[in-house]
């Protein structure tokens, strides 16, 4: 018996103007696809063309048509094509958590909103609600800007995947004995896997300041996981969640940063399992420990938001061996009311514009060039506990 051919599916010119899916609800292409569904023949490379720009979910739906569609759906090139399509056009992503029940002596339970908005805020892509139970004053938010998004509580950890709205339990970490959650998620491409960094105090004698244990948790599409306790310990209690650059977590340094020589941010190796520290930028302090840590296009930037005035510095790691920064941006914050300046966070840097959280409020972008900032808050309503970017994705989290 001879082996049947395999789909063909060509490749789609990723810079054309209409290669950004929207990815809605309901949409033309969806309603598109729909009748191909019911029987209307149209050349393969369209029906491709079409599929590309589908969301997960309404593709997951079409793998039941035929054989080939399944086939078609499932192939590794297809799903790469999809990923790199969805990645010039990412969503918004609002989440909420709202408490379920009040009453004492009672397992409290949290309602946990999930709305997702297409870029540019036309389309409402996704809207869902997921279920955690703890108290919502313990629920944090892990930042990120991926495929999945991650939740942390007393409970444990949580990870979902927006595109396929299911949420998993990631397996127990270790007992922190300060209460205090202190981690790091982040993605690196090459082995197209998720990072979770757990720090965690191990310390039982009144005696001892802290005692930081490390463990790595390594998430792959569709595999199993499980936590690693590194030898390695952190030398120093930390602030703020973990920022992945080049195999290296770091952290800010929970000490005020008030003089030379003091130490203001902590890295952790992920090939080596080793800790390290990294000195900031010369000349300048932290002593109200208002600095905070991102990753704008692959490198670690240092954001300063008190040292001027109505000024975001924006400091960029430019030699890591040697910890030589460089003050890239300079950002006027006259748009911004005083009470707001600390809680605008960069959250990447995309075609030329730093795409900034504006308290949850506003999805705001800095036109490097121009040096201009365009508010979107026509785009958000609601009081949304946190914001993030979002790439539609076919990443499983249940094991195949």
């Amino acid at each position: 018996m001879k082996k049947k051919p395999s789909i063909r599916i060509p490749s789609l010119p990723l810079s054309s103007p209409s290669s950004s899916p929207p990815s809605p609800l309901s949409s033309p292409r969806n309603d598109v696809a729909m009748e191909l569904a019911m029987g209307f023949a149209l050349p393969t490379d369209l029906i491709i063309n079409i599929l590309l720009r589908l969301p997960v979910k309404s593709l997951g739906k079409f793998k039941c048509v035929s054989k080939e569609w399944l086939e078609l759906i499932t192939d590794a090139h297809f799903i790469s094509m999809h990923r790199e399509l969805c990645l010039s056009s990412p969503n918004i992503v609002l989440v909420k958590k709202i408490p379920l029940l009040e009453e004492p002596l009672m397992k409290k339970c949290t309602k946990v909103d999930v709305c997702a908005l297409s870029f540019d805020g036309v389309c409402k892509n996704l809207e869902f609600s997921l279920y955690l139970n703890d108290d919502e004053k313990n629920i944090e938010m892990l930042p990120s800007k991926w495929d999945l998004i991650c939740f942390v509580s007393e409970s444990g950890f949580y990870a979902c995947n927006p595109s396929t709205q299911v949420m998993t339990e990631l397996p127990e970490a270790s007992c922190c004995t300060s209460g205090e959650v202190n981690a790091g998620m982040g993605y690196i491409k090459e082995r197209d896997e998720y990072v979770l960094v757990h720090l965690f105090d191990r310390s039982l004698d009144i005696h001892v300041d802290y005692d930081i244990g490390c463990e790595v948790l390594r998430l792959r599409d569709g595999v199993d996981c499980t936590w690693k306790v590194v030898d390695a310990n952190c030398p120093y209690v930390v602030r703020g969640w973990g920022v992945l650059v080049e195999n290296v977590f770091y952290w800010m340094i929970w000490d005020e940063y008030s003089q030379p020589g003091d130490e203001a941010i902590v890295s952790f190796d992920l090939e080596k399992e080793e800790f390290g520290t990294v000195s900031p930028p010369e000349g300048c302090f932290d002593p109200n420990g208002a600095w905070s840590l991102v990753e704008l296009g692959g490198r670690l930037c240092l954001v300063d938001n008190v040292t001027r005035p109505l000024t975001m510095d924006i400091w960029v790691l430019k030699d890591i061996e040697n910890h030589k920064w460089a003050r890239e941006y300079s950002i006027q914050m006259n748009v911004y009311t005083n009470d707001m300046l600390n809680f605008i966070i960069p959250l990447d840097y995309r075609d030329g514009k730093i795409v900034m959280d504006a308290k949850q409020e506003s999805l705001d972008c800095y036109d490097v060039k121009k040096k201009h900032i365009k508010r979107m808050d026509h785009l958000i309503a609601g009081e949304w506990n946190w914001l993030r970017l979002h790439t539609e994705s076919f990443f499983s989290l249940r094991s195949k």
